[in-house]
């Protein structure tokens, strides 16, 4: 059906006759090899080769025609009864594939059309191992044609699911991005359906650092839950997004669903509100976008350290983040943790200079003495280490008291000593004589 025709050889003086009559005793594999046999029995029995092949348990030619893309053969297979809605198990890599799943598996565009000009034709019959459509195979492969082609037949369910639970989507967002742009446009698809992990295509697109995926993604989003109660999903995009720090689709949220949204509740699998971690992240433009909307609340602490976003800045060293939130007035300076260890505490037990000078110089005062539970203050830290930046620093602050001492009755001084900080001894007493 679909090799090299010999020319004429041995059979060329037979009756075409007696071709019909050989070929009603050969099966379907004989019948194919002696149609090979010449121009003539190629002629004659091609038509019955086809019929033979329709009729058979298990036609291949339709199915081969798939895979090679060609459509000649795909039009002969058809015309002579072949059910498009077969399905073979010719590829073990799949199993149970239609002919229009093999084409859109092997990107045969040609033979794809023919087949969706079939009635009959079903664009939404799945593979047995994956149970995966034929237009998730395509996005898979990202065969942009094929994947048009499909979304332009009405009979295509573009929201089907696989074994996994991941819709087209889904798999255009973990495999091949430019595809979502493809489906999202045909607005039958909904990138709120959960796969069994419990992830939505919007959810994973605003995780990837490819801003621009997610923010397509976000400016669908509008369409789609228009009139929906979808809170909880907006929030969980909203979060993620948040946290990976795109503050595109972080603000595209707000401005059309801000009120679904709450940036102080605590997320999955985080235990802290969007604003919080992003702070903690280091995303710059989401703090500061976020910091101006009413709702976000700066100052609230963390279930279980009782850390205040500006804590939290403050002891990764994350000295962006601290400048935004010192220059906000709703913004609490010296919120200390469960420890009584406020921002500036912890910024010199870390050794983070740049951070202990911000807030230091801040518009609004900090206490410079303010003492954990333990009776430390930010100075006998920087003493206990050796940090003679820092000593420098806090030395300098207005209101510090080099003499308060600890839990164990030490002084700055003290504690230096002992350990044998002699640079900060020698800062210490120096401050101390010009007292």
């Amino acid at each position: 059906m679909h090799t090299c025709i010999r020319p004429e050889g041995p059979f060329a003086t037979l009756p075409k006759e007696l071709y019909i009559t050989i070929s009603d005793f050969l099966n379907l594999a004989d019948l194919n090899a002696f149609s090979r046999s010449s121009i003539t029995a190629h002629t004659l029995l091609n038509t019955t080769l086809y019929k033979r092949d329709a009729a058979s348990p298990n036609p291949k030619s339709l199915f081969w025609a798939s895979i090679h893309n060609n459509p000649a053969t795909a039009l002969k297979s058809l015309s002579a009864g072949c059910d498009v809605t077969l399905k073979t198990d010719m590829d073990t890599r799949l199993s149970g594939c239609t002919s229009i799943l093999l084409a859109s598996f092997y990107n045969s565009l040609a033979v794809l059309k023919i087949l969706l000009l079939d009635d009959n034709a079903n664009p939404n019959l799945r593979d047995r191992k994956w149970i995966r459509p034929p237009l998730s195979w395509a996005v898979k492969g990202g065969h942009a044609e094929i994947v048009q082609a499909l979304l332009n037949d009405s009979r295509t369910d573009v929201n089907l699911q696989d074994k996994t639970g991941d819709t087209a989507l889904m798999i255009a967002a973990n495999f091949c991005p430019r595809m979502m742009e493809f489906l999202l446009c045909s607005r039958q698809t909904d990138p709120r359906i959960a796969n069994r992990q419990g992830w939505t295509p919007l959810r994973r697109a605003s995780r990837d650092p490819d801003a621009e995926v997610g923010l397509l993604l976000a400016r669908h989003l509008q369409l789609i839950l228009s009139g929906d109660d979808g809170a909880t999903h907006c929030q969980q995009v909203f979060h993620y997004a948040a946290v990976m720090g795109h503050v595109d689709i972080v603000q595209y949220l707000v401005k059309y669903f801000g009120e679904k949204l709450d940036p102080n509740a605590n997320g999955q699998q985080f235990g802290r509100g969007a604003f919080s971690i992003a702070s903690a992240n280091g995303r710059v433009d989401v703090v500061r976008f976020l910091l101006e909307w009413s709702v976000t609340e700066p100052n609230l602490q963390t279930d279980w350290k009782r850390q205040t976003p500006l804590f939290t800045a403050a002891e990764e060293g994350r000295e962006d983040i601290v400048e935004i939130l010192i220059g906000c007035d709703r913004v609490g300076l010296d919120i200390p943790n469960m420890q009584g260890a406020t921002p500036l505490g912890v910024a010199a037990d870390k050794n983070h200079a740049g951070i202990v000078r911000q807030l230091l110089r801040a518009s609004r005062p900090v206490d410079p003495n303010a003492c954990d539970e333990n009776g430390q203050t930010p100075l006998l830290n920087a003493a206990f280490y050796g940090y003679l930046d820092i000593v420098e620093l806090l030395l300098g602050a207005a209101g510090i008291d080099p003499q308060l001492k600890n839990s164990e009755g030490k002084t700055p001084l003290e504690v230096a000593l002992e350990r044998g900080n002699q640079s900060v001894v020698q800062a210490l007493r120096s401050h101390l004589t010009n007292e």
